[in-house]
């Protein structure tokens, strides 16, 4: 970090100067116009020409370290929740397999396609920068749980057992925008490094906690809906579960409803709920009167429920003492 002096020039105006090698990597002259962008304490220095082109975040991958599917999706899916806009992979091994199973893996994220592919070269391109904010698609993660769950209902009160198959696409759809929401984070929080930011930062990084929680409600649900499907008693036991997975439900978008407005007490008043439904669950497994393959996931909810209400805690407390 440099440092300079402020000078004062004309007895009412102060002046600072500017490193001699900023002023080249951007290729500046005198008369060259600078944007302040002033935040209290903080004030961020542009040029003129700095438009949305040249913010674009771009990375080059010089060679790809392996190319089975399987690391190829963990690879690009790293480089896609950074939250850059555009991703350059050059590699003289790159064979039209590779540029398949690249393609697919990118149809599974939201908003980054293969704009370019050669023998030696793939460019990937987010065509949503901005299109998307974080409240908007935990509110959506939230959405389709909360279907996950009365798609449950629905198949054991209509006994379609076959129906418990279709929670996997939901629960897939949760793992899309978890990732989307990651990659919006990172991008909101390169902007945030200034001191009188920081408060929204931590509410970004609580957004994030409770995107990661959601995608593992999602998660539980969907490896509830697997163990009732395979159950071999299923016809007997299924409607027994109806009314702790409404339970749950209740309980799930009441916590989403304190988490949205910052409410203190709703916030607790449905951890209250869940650690009552909770220490229910775990009396049943001990007394052996439910099979913990269908118990456990639903022990789980519950304490990913408490989870996301102490961030809905600390969130109104942070608005409450910034206020």
């Amino acid at each position: 970090m440099e440092s300079r002096k402020l000078q004062l020039i004309g007895g009412s105006s102060f002046m600072v100067s500017l490193p001699k090698s900023w002023i080249k990597k951007n290729n500046l002259d005198q008369g060259d116009e600078i944007l302040l962008d002033i935040d209290d304490d903080v004030i961020k220095l542009m040029p003129k020409k700095y438009t949305e082109e040249h913010r674009v975040v771009k990375a080059v991958v010089g060679k790809l370290p392996k190319y089975d599917e399987s690391f190829l999706r963990r690879f690009i899916i790293a480089l896609y929740i950074q939250g850059l806009d555009e991703i350059v992979i050059q590699d003289k091994v790159i064979s039209p397999k590779v540029v398949g199973r690249i393609s697919r893996i990118v149809h599974d994220v939201i908003g980054m396609e293969i704009i370019d592919a050669g023998e030696d070269r793939i460019v990937l391109r987010s065509l949503t920068t901005t299109e998307f904010d974080i409240e908007g698609v935990l509110k959506r993660m939230s959405q389709i749980i909360s279907g996950i769950i009365e798609s449950i209902v629905d198949s054991i009160r209509i006994d379609d057992r076959e129906g418990l198959k279709e929670i996997a696409k939901l629960e897939e759809d949760t793992d899309r925008l978890y990732m989307l929401a990651v990659r919006l984070e990172n991008r909101i929080i390169r902007d945030m490094m200034s001191p009188s930011k920081w408060s929204e930062m931590r509410n970004i990084l609580g957004m994030r906690i409770v995107a990661k929680t959601l995608e593992e409600i999602a998660d539980s649900l969907f490896d509830f809906s697997e163990n009732l499907y395979s159950a071999e008693n299923y016809d007997e036991i299924a409607k027994e579960y109806v009314e702790v997975l409404l339970n749950v439900e209740d309980m799930f978008s009441k916590v989403m409803l304190a988490y949205m407005d910052s409410e203190i007490e709703k916030a607790n008043d449905v951890m209250e709920m869940s650690h009552e439904l909770e220490e229910e669950l775990l009396a049943k497994i001990r007394e052996g009167a439910e099979d913990p393959l269908l118990i456990y996931p639903l022990i789980d909810i519950c304490r990913k429920i408490k989870s996301i209400g102490v961030i809905a805690i600390n969130r109104g407390v942070r608005e409450l003492i910034n206020g």
